[in-house]
């Protein structure tokens, strides 16, 4: 058992790479077939939610079950990581602005909601942009492929090896350009960092949903105007 244990340890990752990069996609798709099914919009939210958030569920239980369970704790200085974590959402956010004036960034998140969208499905879509994605994207990029692979690497490689490897695989289904890149390398890289100092995952995890609240406040305020 043990060493099926070992196997399943270093397999899993890779199962939730492809998952992220070639399954994932799918669900908007899905999500709209359904929605046309139905006949009725928010289907297509309540849809998407519910299966980003089983995606997120699924990812949790198996990093949990296959890495360490102390970072899913906070570190030795929880106001420290906290600070940290806030910081580094608007050192990420304001990078965006500098480099690329707001176009790649904030624009790869805001594209994910339709152009004719109802004040519910605002909400609903924030949640899962907002929550439910970074969960999944920290779980995997910080929490399974640093404890599977990169753990103890010298050089940082636990910072910079799961980075390269985030922003490389977004141009699997986009043409590549230096800016994107780069918006999706400094962010991962920075909340790497997080991680590597606190050794737990809860301070690139709120890191993370700080910059896309950041980025998405303006359309859920306009539901509440």
């Amino acid at each position: 058992m043990k060493f099926i244990k070992k196997k399943l340890s270093l397999l899993y990752p890779l199962f939730l790479l492809l998952f992220y990069f070639y399954i994932r996609p799918q669900f908007r798709p899905l999500a709209q077939y359904v929605s046309n099914s139905l006949a009725s919009a928010n289907s297509y939210y309540w849809t998407l939610f519910g299966l980003e958030t089983i995606y997120a569920v699924f990812t949790g239980f198996l990093v949990y079950r296959f890495s360490k369970k102390s970072q899913f704790l906070w570190g030795k200085n929880s106001l420290q990581s906290l600070l940290e974590a806030i910081f580094a959402a608007c050192l990420v956010y304001w990078l965006d602005y500098f480099i690329s004036g707001f176009v790649q960034g904030r624009a790869a998140v805001l594209s994910l909601f339709p152009r004719e969208i109802s004040p519910t499905g605002v909400v609903i879509l924030v949640v899962a942009m907002v929550i439910i994605r970074p969960v999944t994207e920290e779980l995997i990029f910080r929490g399974a492929l640093v404890n599977a692979y990169f753990k103890g690497w010298p050089i940082y490689a636990e910072i910079w090896l799961p980075a390269l490897i985030y922003s490389g695989l977004h141009f699997v289904h986009h043409t590549f350009s230096l800016g994107a890149f780069m918006i999706y390398l400094l962010p991962s890289l920075i909340f790497g960092t997080l991680y590597y100092r606190s050794k737990a995952l809860l301070s690139p995890l709120l890191g993370h949903i700080l910059l896309n609240l950041y980025y998405t406040l303006p359309l859920l305020l306009s539901v509440f105007q």
